[in-house]
């Protein structure tokens, strides 16, 4: 008898995996003035974020993003038991099996951080049909957020169960994503000499004065002290002396500013320490400004993250920090 192999094809299943981009198209979530940037790798003290932060004020209308059914509400799947006390989340999942997880709901009566509101709307329990654009909510700070400004905890599953990145499906959806600001210097052309003024000198005096090699004040006006540093950083790195920060001393700053091993502390100025506060921020220590400045308020932060991820705590951002933080 001849035997006859029969092979079952498994159907085709989208291949994706966590944190990849999607072109799925929503309903942006946030009915207001807001802003986000992608925070999907941000390192936080549990692990990553795998999610997106949209930044609004308390009370902010929360929309649907796609029709669809609500899965739990607080995390609970029943309709007659909510968790008050867990207050305020919220789940949909879409008719296309997909899901989508609202987080930090608003748990406060208006102008207040009582702990006594309801920040999901009236009548939605598990069970509930939503339609996409929908009022589910409003932005707040419940849960965990207490501590951080209020915004809406934003994550995205595809139909198979996958954690995805929705950065490029909120920005397509109209969002306000904040893009990062171009570096005056690194980012200029016009060569710098004695005499020039501006926001790239004074960023070239920031990256300077990180290096340690003293140009004045960092007050934007090239004289001569900043002559002097720019020929001991030309020296440095073995380029043609001559006091002009054209193309190729551009380039060598760029690639200094950025370097990995580069230990950050306290008075270290530049590209890699605004990464640093942007890093924190994102992972809910406040550095301070964003303005690759290092002072007191970033090092307590450093302090902080350090002591939370088991760390050194030496207000040092070497590349254990680094790596910890994601950069």
């Amino acid at each position: 008898m001849t035997a006859i192999l029969l092979i079952a094809l498994a159907p085709a299943v989208d291949a994706r995996e966590t944190g990849d981009f999607v072109d799925y198209r929503v309903q942006f979530p946030v009915a207001g003035k807001h802003h986000f940037w992608d925070t999907y790798w941000a390192a936080r003290s549990h692990g990553f974020h795998h999610a997106q932060d949209l930044m609004a004020e308390k009370e902010t209308p929360v929309l649907a993003v796609a029709d669809g059914t609500v899965r739990f509400v607080n995390w609970s799947s029943r309709s007659n038991d909510l968790n008050p006390e867990r207050c305020c989340s919220l789940v949909i999942r879409h008719d296309d099996g997909w899901e989508s997880w609202y987080i930090h709901l608003t748990n406060d009566t208006t102008g207040t951080d009582d702990g006594k509101g309801w920040g999901i709307a009236q009548g939605l329990v598990p069970g509930s049909r939503v339609e996409a654009g929908q009022l589910i909510g409003w932005v707040g700070d419940s849960g965990n957020a207490e501590s951080t400004a209020p915004h809406l905890h934003f994550e995205l599953y595809d139909a198979t169960g996958v954690n995805v990145n929705s950065f490029s499906a909120l920005v397509d959806a109209g969002g306000n994503a904040l893009a990062a600001k171009a570096d005056p210097l690194l980012s200029g052309s016009r060569p710098l000499r004695t005499g020039s003024r501006g926001a790239d000198v004074r960023r070239l005096q920031e990256l300077l004065t990180g290096l340690q090699h003293g140009p004045g004040p960092v007050d934007g006006i090239f004289g001569s002290k900043t002559d002097r540093a720019v020929r001991a950083f030309q020296s440095d790195r073995g380029l043609a002396v001559d006091g002009v920060v054209g193309r190729v001393t551009r380039g060598a700053l760029e690639s200094t500013s950025a370097d990995p091993e580069r230990l950050v502390r306290v008075g270290s100025r530049g590209n890699d320490v605004r990464l640093i506060q942007d890093r924190l921020a994102a992972s809910g220590y406040d550095p301070g400004p964003v303005d690759g400045i290092f002072g007191p308020r970033t090092e307590l932060a450093v302090l902080a993250f350090q002591d939370d991820h088991s760390l050194l705590a030496d207000g040092v951002v070497g590349p254990q920090s680094r790596a910890a933080l994601g950069i």
